[in-house]
């Protein structure tokens, strides 16, 4: 890769400068594809709507709730393309000034961990919900709409898992582990994934750390033994359509889902409101996963310390994602 820091103009250095290069990646890929997303999804539902949507909750209406579910759909599509071109074009090769982006090719790895990363997220939906039906229950009813509940929760699994892990471990993860190593990137990171679902709707303290440990902790872990972001985005995607597609709330926000599961028991069991996230059960086995995967990214090489870091940046490679040279 070429060094690029002592020739880029005044003004390409400042936007290239780590913190407001983040910076930027919050606005874009927060609040303004946030509202993006919410304004085609409504403008969908104008159109197609069947009944006017309801202050509160979603609508009950099944072609109401059909045109919900397309237009979360077709905002995700719109929006997940438009976010990766960003990060591209904007991100990496505006403020950071990459031509390549090595994090996002579709390498044999990326590909593997496609089917893997989904895999490993719905075989801990499955488990977490096998241990809530031994400690608690669970029972199963109807959707308004299947097609609707469908179509919505892979429209809002697809935008969150991309968006927010360009975000999270492309952009805040990434820069920051080339600048300040591998711990404390780690740690900032799942603070501040944390933090971003602490008002959500039912969050509580215990939601929030859940948030940032079962997910924060483990995506980062799992970013940094596979260096591709294609891996987090199916995990984070996988693990909120498991959740979505059975009308369980993901981090507090409810969902119309293909059936409507109903958890039953205390809510260190099953999550409470806020979804199974808070789970012990979930929790347990994403700790699991962290640690098994954050040593074999340690073994595999892929950890960069402190110094690393700093002599890295000193000789003018900051702008290199670790482990991808």
């Amino acid at each position: 890769m070429s060094h690029t820091t002592t020739t880029r103009s005044a003004a390409a250095r400042f936007f290239g400068y780590p913190l407001v290069t983040i910076l930027i990646a919050f606005i874009i890929f927060g609040p303004v594809l946030g509202i993006l997303f919410a304004l085609i999804s409504q403008m969908v539902i104008r159109l197609f709507g069947a009944a006017p949507l309801p202050p509160i909750g979603y609508p009950t209406d099944p072609g109401t709730l059909l045109a919900w579910g397309f237009g979360k759909l077709l905002a995700a599509g719109v929006l997940s393309y438009l976010a990766i071109v960003i990060y591209r074009v904007l991100i990496a090769r505006g403020c950071e000034g990459r031509p390549e982006t090595p994090e996002l090719a579709f390498t044999p790895t990326a590909r593997r961990w496609l089917w893997l990363g989904a895999a490993l997220a719905l075989a801990v939906v499955v488990l977490t919900l096998a241990g809530i039906a031994i400690g608690g229950d669970v029972s199963f009813g109807a959707s308004a709409s299947v097609l609707g509940g469908l179509m919505a929760a892979i429209g809002l699994s697809l935008f969150a898992g991309v968006v927010e892990e360009l975000l999270a471990r492309g952009a805040l993860l990434r820069i920051s582990e080339q600048h300040v190593g591998s711990l404390l990137a780690l740690v900032i990171t799942a603070l501040i994934f944390g933090l971003q679902h602490a008002d959500n709707p039912s969050a509580t303290l215990a939601s929030t750390l859940s948030v940032a440990i079962g997910g924060g902790l483990m995506l980062c872990a799992v970013y940094m033994l596979t260096r591709t972001l294609w891996a987090t985005i199916a995990v984070h995607a996988a693990w909120n359509f498991g959740q979505s597609v059975l009308g369980i709330p993901v981090s507090g926000n409810i969902q119309t889902g293909v059936v409507l599961v109903r958890l039953e028991g205390p809510e260190w069991l099953t999550g409470g409101p806020f979804g199974i996230e808070p789970s012990v059960i979930a929790l347990l086995l994403w700790t699991v996963v962290f640690a098994v995967v954050l040593v074999l990214a340690v073994r595999a090489g892929r950890w960069q310390s402190w110094r690393a870091a700093r002599t890295a940046v000193a000789e003018g490679r900051g702008s290199e994602p670790v482990g991808l040279a």
